[in-house]
Formats: C-alpha cells, sequence, structure tokens
C-alpha cells in the first residue's frame, strides 16, 4: 500500500470522526451564539431596569462585556456537549436500538450492517441533540445564577461612576 492510500479515511470513517470531534455544526454553533447573546443581553436589563444604571454612559462596557460573555457562553456550550455527549450515547443505545429495530424489522431488503448503520446514526442523533439542548439549558443556569448573586450581593458595594471612555 501507498502512503497515500494509508492516509485516505472512508466515508464513514470520516462521519464516525465527525461525530465524537470537538467541532459542531453550522447549525448548532449559530444556536450557540444567538442563544448566548440573548443570554448575554440580560443583565443589560438588570442594570438597567433594577439597578437604575445609565445606559448611555456605560454603553462601550456593556457591549464589550455581552460580546466577551456571548463567546465564553457559546464555547462553554461547545465544551459541555462535547463532554456530554458520549455519556448520552451509552446510556440512550440501548433505547434507541429498540425502538430502530422495531421501525426496521418490516423491512426484509435491508441488510444486518445497515441496520446497525442506521441505529448508529440515531444513537448519535438523539445524544447530539440532548448534549446541545443539556448543555445550554446548564450553562444558561450557571451564568444566570452567578449574574444575580454578584449583582444582589457583591457588585451593590462598588459605585456605578467608572467612565474611562467619556
Amino acid at each position: 500500500m501507498s502512503a497515500k492510500a494509508n492516509k485516505a479515511f472512508t466515508k464513514e470513517e470520516e462521519l464516525l470522526l465527525q461525530d465524537f470531534s470537538r467541532n459542531v455544526s453550522t447549525k448548532s454553533s449559530a444556536l450557540f451564539y444567538g442563544n448566548a447573546f440573548i443570554v448575554s443581553s440580560i443583565p443589560i436589563w438588570l442594570f438597567w431596569r433594577v439597578h437604575s444604571l445609565e445606559l448611555s454612559t456605560s454603553l462601550a462596557w456593556f457591549v464589550l462585556v455581552t460580546a466577551a460573555s456571548t463567546w465564553l457562553l457559546a464555547l462553554a456550550y461547545r465544551n459541555t456537549k462535547f463532554h456530554l455527549k458520549h455519556r448520552i450515547a451509552v446510556r440512550r443505545e440501548d433505547a434507541v436500538a429498540r425502538e430502530m429495530s422495531r421501525k426496521l424489522a418490516d423491512d426484509k431488503k435491508m441488510s444486518r450492517k445497515e441496520k446497525d448503520e442506521r441505529i448508529l446514526w440515531k444513537k448519535n442523533e438523539v445524544a447530539d441533540y440532548e448534549a446541545t439542548t443539556y448543555s445550554i439549558f446548564y450553562n444558561n443556569a450557571l451564568f444566570l445564577t452567578i449574574v444575580i448573586l454578584s449583582s444582589f450581593y457583591i457588585l451593590r458595594t462598588l459605585s456605578p461612576a467608572v467612565y474611562p471612555f467619556t
């Protein structure tokens, strides 16, 4: 065999590697950044309406902190999803295999290998969906808890008179 033939992956191997890589799809990335932006914008309302902090004087800080929070939350979503996906796939494996076996039992033309591939694909799809939703929920809850607790207990002693951009 040549060196070039050893380095080339089959389509199935590339799909399997993609399923267990840290990279997320464009759809997941858009979902992560959109959700992270919404959640990162909540503290603006908190400081503006609850703490009566003037928006115009602190706008640069709000934009800077919201952009940084959005990026960090999206990164946290991605990392949490990566760590959870395999664990969820292992836990859901039996249930997904039973469900897919029932659905595919009537199809006599399908080979056993193709049925196993469809079961694996469905298992990865279920694990991906559950890991995504749990990652968003967990990180949003953690972020908002930290923001609310710091806002009312830690930051209340500080004066909002810091205006370096004006």
